[in-house]
């Protein structure tokens, strides 16, 4: 979820807010008022439900911090702090989207729910690969997408969905079921999937080699463990899965690539150089194309959306930061305030001689139980 670069510097620059008030208003977005029951309300679904705080620490730049509080059903002022930004953003864009005419539909809503399934996969794999899985999210083992409350499922899929809708009417491009099957449709040739059989070699000599073998008939599974090949980098049975044009160019290089993008089903291509930047080895491999076809629009949709949104990004960027400076927004003294330019700052916590347990107040929870809704 972390889409636009703004909203993640402003909700990662308050930490300790207070969110201790009496007062029904916690703030307000132009005309619109963010009531406390609103926000204790999204507290709540963070302190009760394990799969929440792992999808709010994890899309919400929390990774090296705690979302629960020190006390039973409390969150961590930081959390409270970030959702409060959340809330100020999501207003901020839905008044903006209303103002383009352009209103959140069923479809806008499911996309964006898979968008986000799909970004906090990806972020828990990264995140347990280099050993920085957050805090929150210790011991899950299934994607905590689908644990979601339902209140907090909902929420946080609209307010994906308000990023996404916001970056496509800024950059003028279609996301929709429609815009995605005309953009496949006009560029057949990015979503070709292209099916190889490789064996890497450790010399050019041992390469040419082994295409002579697989030239005479020999298969690419028993070439893959015969003389010359490199058993420890060769795939195994000498068989990689079926990949895009643009996967294809990250494993095998741009100009390797493009040559298998014009090879014919079947073509056994000449020894291909790859050199291992990490290592500054240079490997041979013997490809052979098995099959080329079109991917199907239902497996790269999702990617075609991101590649669409993704080109909107500066246009976006710019735009929301126009907007969050020029939107008049007033926060509860208690909770903070609120700068234009850099969004909600916490207040100056007290001396810490006025404290009776300083690192208590640094890490202060804040009450997570909703109360009841107060009107002004």
């Amino acid at each position: 979820m972390r889409r636009l670069a703004i909203i993640v510097a402003l909700v990662g620059l308050a930490v300790g807010a207070s969110a201790c008030t009496t007062s029904p208003t916690v703030a307000t977005v132009g005309g619109s008022v963010i009531t406390k029951a609103t926000l204790d309300g999204q507290l709540s679904d963070l302190a009760s439900s394990a799969d929440a705080a792992c999808v709010f620490a994890t899309e919400f730049g929390l990774s090296g911090s705690t979302v629960a509080g020190a006390g039973q059903g409390t969150v961590t002022t930081q959390a409270a702090t970030v959702e409060l930004d959340n809330l100020v953003l999501s207003r901020l864009l839905s008044e903006a989207l209303a103002r383009r005419h352009v209103t959140l539909t069923s479809g806008d809503l499911s996309a964006a729910r898979t968008d986000l399934t799909a970004a906090v996969a990806a972020s828990l794999s990264s995140d347990t690969q280099s050993g920085a899985l957050p805090p929150a999210c210790a011991g899950l083992t299934a994607n905590p997408v689908a644990g979601l409350p339902s209140a907090f499922d909902s929420r946080i899929e609209r307010f994906l969905a308000l990023q996404e809708q916001f970056e496509a009417a800024v950059g003028h491009v279609d996301v929709s079921s429609a815009g995605v099957a005309r953009y496949y449709r006009h560029h057949q040739a990015a979503y070709r999937e292209a099916c190889l059989s490789v064996v890497v070699a450790g010399s050019q000599a041992a390469a040419q080699g082994i295409r002579t073998s697989v030239s005479h008939g020999e298969s690419f599974a028993s070439a893959a463990l015969g003389p010359g090949a490199d058993t420890q980098v060769t795939p195994s049975g000498g068989q990689l899965p079926c990949e895009l044009q643009s996967a294809l160019s990250s494993t095998f290089g741009g100009t390797d690539a493009a040559i298998i993008a014009k090879a014919a089903p079947g073509a056994l291509l000449a020894p291909m150089a790859l050199a291992d930047p990490s290592t500054g080895t240079t490997y041979w491999l013997v490809v052979k194309l098995r099959s080329a076809s079109e991917a199907p629009l239902s497996s790269v949709a999702a990617s075609i959306r991101q590649q669409l949104l993704s080109s909107t990004a500066g246009a976006a960027q710019k735009a929301l930061g126009q907007l969050v400076r020029d939107t008049p927004v007033t926060v509860n003294p208690r909770y903070g305030t609120w700068k234009g330019r850099v969004g909600l700052q916490p207040p100056t916590p007290p001396p810490s001689a006025t404290v009776l347990d300083p690192a208590a107040n640094q890490a202060a929870a804040v009450l997570g139980m909703p109360v009841p809704v107060l009107t002004t």
